[in-house]
């Protein structure tokens, strides 16, 4: 009996070990098949810029309206030319703006119409522009009311007198040097002034 004891504690011992080593691959096994779960980050959302009230003005500015406004091209481009853009745009004014449409600057002289975009011209072309720019904002019916009772008078960016009189139902403005421009749409509203449409151009004298 003894015998059979030191015979079977070493086997037992033997065996408890050899359990325990299994026990111990097992928890510690190949993992190499299992699927790896990838987390993928959020896209970075930007945050939408608010404008501020400066810009929701200059966005409904007077320039912004001459843009729109497919027959004002040519006055647009050349405002552009004569740098005169920011005073359009950002300044407060408000202003109203006798623009002349492309076919009035068709009609002007070739030499002249052909000139007017030389670097070497824009103090001719800034002087001829702002003869359609007065201080104050005038739509059509203040125009009209006021020439009812006789000549009414403005005076432009260049310091020279428009005279505003009335033709049956329309409003004509004949500058210094005697052009007459009518006006036919009107009324177009910026946040900082108006925007009449003239079938003329008032040359600088």
């Amino acid at each position: 009996m003894k015998y059979m004891y030191r015979v079977l504690l070493p086997l037992l011992v033997f065996v408890t070990l050899l359990s325990c080593k299994n026990d111990a691959k097992e928890s510690t096994g190949d993992t190499s098949g299992e699927t790896t779960q990838v987390v993928s980050e959020k896209p970075v959302v930007k945050e939408r810029k608010i404008p501020t009230e400066a810009e929701k003005k200059q966005a409904k500015s007077v320039l912004s309206k001459l843009m729109v406004t497919p027959e004002l091209k040519a006055f647009t481009s050349f405002l552009v030319s004569a740098q005169l853009t920011d005073l359009m745009m950002k300044d407060e004014g408000p202003y109203t703006v006798l623009a002349p449409t492309n076919e009035a600057f068709d009609n002007l002289e070739e030499e002249l119409r052909n000139g007017l975009f030389r670097r070497e011209n824009k103090d001719q072309l800034s002087a001829i522009l702002k003869n359609h720019i007065v201080s104050g904002s005038l739509d059509s019916a203040t125009l009209f009311q006021n020439s009812k009772s006789g000549n009414y008078t403005l005076t432009n960016l260049n310091g020279e007198t428009l005279t505003v009189t009335k033709e049956g139902n329309d409003i004509v403005i004949s500058s210094a040097s005697g052009v007459q421009a009518k006006i036919g749409k009107s009324d177009i509203h910026g946040s900082n002034g108006v925007v009449h449409v003239v079938d003329a151009v008032f040359v600088a004298n």
